[in-house]
């Protein structure tokens, strides 16, 4: 064989063996990793309050601890608030369950009327039916009590890991200059300052943009679900706002869920129809106007490989993987952008 043909495929093997290993290792690894990058990103947005504290000659472990405790209280304050609302929207079932048995009803007699089946065999299959699903709620109920003994862990874990990155970030940055240092040698230091500091803000400013555009479309949510009637108005605010994180996806599905609401609870179809307008309207608002000026300028990605991104998270790490592999994305482009062998790739993958 052609002496340059082997060292082509060799190449090529080493690269296909370098993807497999590393998505076999951020699959597997993923109960540890998705902590970690969570405290990796939370902490970079907050290093800039953590440097002003630090000027007003506060220790750097007490200002590393107020800020975070802070900034944790107040995301609790808000998944409280969630689930109040969510309590409250108990009284609502009695409503949906009327409906749902006038929608069966109503389609019993479709059935019956169009494809010659009795309400008989139509309700046998039913009751087949949701005895499967009973079964299967029993597990996702079981599932559901784990998640949540799970998420207060991981606040837990996050709030730990945020702190004790801020108070050993110059540690951090240390270690990765030492291996630039090592590797490419000592001219590239500077180089490197540059990319870690690039790296730094542009994480920073993204993550404070997204908890901006959630707070901005929270009020806006609210104020229009109120004016509009639909209840439980805060509820779904922030429910579609925080789901509004994940690019394209979040903001049809947050709407999307308001509208099959006031479908079920709603005496007519005006009221849904005014919330999938109102919806559509804050959309372009969101896409045109908050997202670009916000956070769109700060990572800079083509939406080919945003919505590529998108769907790698979420088959490595599921939804925690939908949120966090954009802001990973673009810190590769970062790289990429600063690194002359890798400027095609920036390059491909930029806007």
């Amino acid at each position: 064989m052609n002496p340059r043909k082997l060292t082509t495929l060799r190449n090529f093997n080493q690269v296909l063996l370098f993807f497999v290993l590393l998505f076999a290792i951020l699959y597997y690894a993923k109960t540890f990793l998705i902590p970690v990058v969570t405290s990796a990103l939370f902490a970079m947005l907050l290093v800039p309050i953590c440097q002003k504290l630090e000027q007003w000659r506060m220790k750097r472990g007490w200002a590393a601890v107020l800020v975070v405790l802070i900034s944790m209280s107040i995301i609790m304050a808000v998944l409280y608030v969630l689930i109040s609302e969510l309590v409250g929207l108990g009284g609502d079932i009695v409503v949906i369950g009327k409906r749902i048995n006038m929608l069966l009803d109503q389609t019993h007699a479709f059935v019956t009327e169009h494809f010659n089946v009795s309400r008989i065999k139509q309700k046998e299959y039913l009751q087949k039916q949701l005895s499967e699903w009973s079964n299967a709620t029993g597990k996702v109920v079981g599932g559901a009590v784990f998640s949540i003994i799970s998420l207060v862990g991981n606040v837990l874990i996050v709030t730990i890991y945020t702190i004790l990155m801020l108070i050993y970030r110059q540690r951090i940055k240390w270690f990765a200059l030492q291996l630039v240092k090592r590797h490419a040698g000592y001219d590239e230091i500077g180089h490197a300052k540059t990319i870690v500091g690039k790296i730094t803000k542009v994480s920073s400013l993204y993550v404070g943009g997204v908890f901006s555009v959630v707070l901005i479309l929270s009020i806006i949510y609210f104020t229009g679900l109120t004016l509009i009637g639909v209840r439980n108005a805060l509820f779904f605010a922030l429910l579609a706002a925080l789901i509004n994180v994940i690019p394209y996806i979040g903001s049809v599905l947050g709407g999307a869920i308001v509208v099959l609401y006031t479908l079920i609870t709603g005496d007519s179809l005006t009221t849904s129809i005014i919330v999938a307008i109102f919806f559509t309207a804050v959309q372009q608002l969101d896409s045109y106007v908050l997202t670009p000026k916000i956070t769109g300028g700060k990572v800079k990605l083509s939406p080919l490989f945003t919505i590529m991104g998108l769907l790698l998270g979420g088959m490595v790490w599921g939804a925690a993987g939908m949120i966090l592999f954009i802001p990973i994305l673009g810190i590769c482009k970062v790289i990429f952008d600063n690194v002359d062998l890798l400027k095609p790739y920036g390059h491909l993958i930029g806007d």
